[in-house]
């Protein structure tokens, strides 16, 4: 019979917990990394369509959603690798929810610049680009201190922040393929008889 562990109790076997979200973080993992090859796929493919006035925008669509699959990827691998203990976890997942919000800061800044100068940023934009991603940084913050601590909800929240992560970076996929097409209906410039 199943016995349900309070959230905040004690990890009791780390690698017997790790051992049945193994099945998760393979799924997980596996999906990012194909993510990622379709998004060089999709790069390639519109490259052309990016102009010297265009570049920033581009970036400020490209760069979060990329960002977002190799940060699952890399969860994914981390939770999976068998000599891994929960401190050690704890402390990786830290380094790499700071490095997030610091990235974010990056990616902001980068997304005002292109909202003043294109005015061609939405609210969800900056929803998937800024908000969430700060809500999902903030959850890996927390269950980086969780594993430290051994605490088992941190399979939870990491869980929860990797699969945001995930549905994030999807819907920026889909914002930027959007943004592509939104690109290619747009008229070119004439160029000027010589």
């Amino acid at each position: 019979m199943y016995q349900y562990d309070a959230p905040m109790a004690p990890i009791e076997s780390y690698a017997a917990s790790a051992a049945t979200w193994q099945n998760f973080y393979l799924l997980v993992g596996a999906g990012a990394a194909t993510l990622i090859g379709l998004m060089f796929v999709a790069i390639t493919f519109g490259a052309n369509l990016v102009t010297k006035e265009s570049i920033h925008a581009a970036r400020a669509f490209v760069d979060p959603t990329l960002n977002h699959f190799v940060q699952v990827l890399l969860t994914a691998c981390l939770v999976t690798i068998p000599t891994m203990f929960p401190t050690l976890l704890g402390i990786l997942v830290l380094c790499v929810g700071a490095f997030r919000m610091g990235w974010l800061v990056k990616i902001f800044r980068h997304m005002l610049a292109v909202h003043r100068v294109t005015g061609d940023m939405e609210l969800s934009d900056w929803m998937s680009g800024v908000v969430i991603p700060f809500a999902t940084y903030a959850l890996l913050l927390l269950s980086g201190v969780a594993f430290i601590e051994s605490y088992a909800a941190a399979f939870n929240g990491l869980a929860i922040a990797t699969v945001a992560a995930l549905m994030n970076g999807i819907l920026s996929a889909w914002e930027l393929m959007v943004w592509l097409v939104l690109q290619r209906s747009r008229p070119e410039k004439e160029t000027p008889p010589q």
